[in-house]
């Protein structure tokens, strides 16, 4: 080999191991420890350097998954830089590592996330052709049934469902009471709401404890009363079991037994009996060890409430929690297998504690969930308001928090006759076997995005944000102004007829209390038609 040429070969050896030796070096350079990102984005946090505190968690959260203090400093820190979807997913990752082992830690942090996430979705009613789906006794194919309990309303007083009706602008298709195991049936109450067009829901309550009850005289004659009425009933016996505050918690199975007792002489004694089973929204995970089994009942209810202020104490506001995440639980579970009903629910717009009007918050909470079920969760079939002020009504102390009367706040009330005048809203219950009573232009909500649109489009759009207090929403069409809405369900229309054809584009915008844009989404349509 020629001089030059092994100069030329050692030359490119010696290049060769610099380079290795480079890249090893590189290498071999320790990557800092998540736990010192961690400790760094801490001392960041505690000096009030968020943006610093969050560019060294992140570090942290990209080499350790797996601990959740770190997702929750790092959503805490994208808090305070005001980066709610952020912080709201971080929240959500931490719950998800609590949820094997502390499912509590699960669930406050799940609600943490709920409260800062950001959503919208657009909807239009569309035509639905016959429901292909298998009902449940006293299930409508489309809409939803209106009911109330107004038996403590001081401006209707007792037995006088009519006059709720009248006040309300809209016969309404159920209202319930509560009944104590043991009492006979209660025909008179039962008569005047059916004269007045309704069914009856009837909260029976064994007060005496689950070991009363029993297949009996009593039960069987109960049972008897209920098919001589004649009008549906949906019976929800024993209801939120999954809390300690009820005589017939604490023993599961016991309870199952019971339930599946009353269901099976229901169906033997009165077959216009509906069995619902009805937890309290929480707590959640106590909810599926109570249930009897898909064949002992018919409908699912859940019992919930918007209230500003959790326990009445006023160091822990409840204005973030949206009524449809009192919901979620619930609805996930069981809605494929049952129609869901709401069976109280009430936001109230008066707070004992911090003595507040909350006006605003009732009607926000109202309209979130009557419309938010119409978009997201067609399957919820009823809900009853609890017109009642429990500041003066109620027996219990530590109850006397919430005014949740419609009668008694001028504004509510106006929110809600406007409200239950859509279609959707249905003023009585089909018997099993009928058609749908109150035949509806359109049957149900569809998700705008990807559709094609041939006539004119009354639609809704589904928003929340961390920031419960929306103060407008605005709408613009292939960048253009559009329209501007204030108040849930935020209605828009589109006329294809005034719209060249084609794929356009519609932008929500929305904005908080503060008038800072909160969110957006841009949707795309098709216009089409002759």
């Amino acid at each position: 080999m020629k001089k030059t040429h092994v100069a030329t070969v050692l030359a490119l050896a010696l290049m060769m191991q610099i380079i290795s030796f480079s890249f090893g070096a590189v290498q071999a350079t320790p990557q800092t420890h998540h736990w010192k990102h961690y400790v760094q984005g801490k001392s960041f946090f505690d000096k009030k350097k968020y943006a610093e505190a969050a560019h060294e968690l992140e570090h942290a959260v990209a080499q350790e998954k797996k601990t959740a203090s770190y997702y929750l400093l790092l959503a805490k820190t994208y808090e305070q830089l005001n980066q709610f979807q952020k912080a709201s997913e971080n929240y959500y990752r931490a719950g998800e590592l609590y949820k094997k082992s502390d499912y509590n830690a699960y669930l406050v942090n799940k609600m943490r996330g709920d409260a800062l996430s950001s959503q919208i979705e657009l909807y239009a009613y569309e035509q639905a052709g016959p429901s292909s789906a298998k009902l449940a006794k006293h299930e409508p194919a489309h809409g939803l049934y209106i009911g109330a309990f107004v038996e403590y309303d001081a401006a209707i007083g007792p037995r006088n469902v009519q006059k709720f009706n009248q006040m309300t602008g809209k016969q309404h298709a159920m209202y319930f009471t509560y009944h104590k195991y043991g009492s006979p049936f209660p025909i008179n109450w039962a008569n005047q709401v059916k004269q007045a067009g309704g069914a009856i829901q009837l909260a029976l309550e064994p007060g005496s404890g689950l070991a009363s009850v029993r297949d009996d005289e009593y039960l069987r004659q109960f049972a008897r009363d209920c098919k001589a009425f004649g009008a549906p009933i949906f019976l929800r016996y024993a209801a939120e079991m999954n809390g300690p505050w009820v005589k017939w918690h604490g023993n599961p199975q016991q309870y199952i037994e019971k339930f599946r007792l009353v269901a099976r002489v229901m169906k033997e004694e009165a077959p216009n009996v509906a069995m619902v089973w009805t937890p309290n929204s929480n707590p959640q995970n106590q909810i599926d060890r109570y249930y009897p089994g898909d064949a002992w009942v018919d409908w699912v209810g859940v019992n919930m409430y918007s209230v500003r202020f959790f326990n009445g104490d006023v160091t822990q506001p409840a204005d973030h929690v949206n009524p449809l995440d009192l919901l979620d639980y619930v609805y996930k579970t069981y809605a494929a297998r049952k129609p869901i009903m709401v069976a109280e629910y009430g936001a109230t717009h008066y707070s004992a504690a911090g003595k507040q009007n909350t006006t605003t918050f009732s009607m926000n909470k109202m309209n979130m969930l009557y419309h938010g079920v119409k978009m997201k969760y067609p399957r919820v079939k009823s809900i009853n308001w609890f017109s009642v002020n429990t500041i003066n009504r109620s027996e219990n102390p530590e109850r006397k928090l919430n005014n949740f009367s419609i009668s008694e706040n001028s504004k509510v009330l106006v929110a809600y006759q406007t409200m239950i005048r859509d279609p959707y809203f249905l003023p009585s219950v089909q018997s099993q076997g009928e058609a749908n009573i109150a035949p509806l232009k359109n049957h149900r909500m569809a998700i705008l995005q990807g559709k094609t649109i041939t006539s004119v489009i009354d639609g809704h759009a589904w928003i929340k944000t961390y920031d419960p207090y929306i103060s407008r929403v605005e709408y613009k069409l292939d960048g253009k102004p559009m329209s501007v809405a204030t108040q849930y369900p935020f209605k828009f229309k589109l006329d294809p007829t005034k719209l060249s054809k084609g794929v356009r584009k519609l932008e929500v915008i929305v904005f908080d209390s503060k008038q800072r844009k909160a969110a957006s989404k841009v949707v795309t349509f098709t216009v089409g038609g002759k």
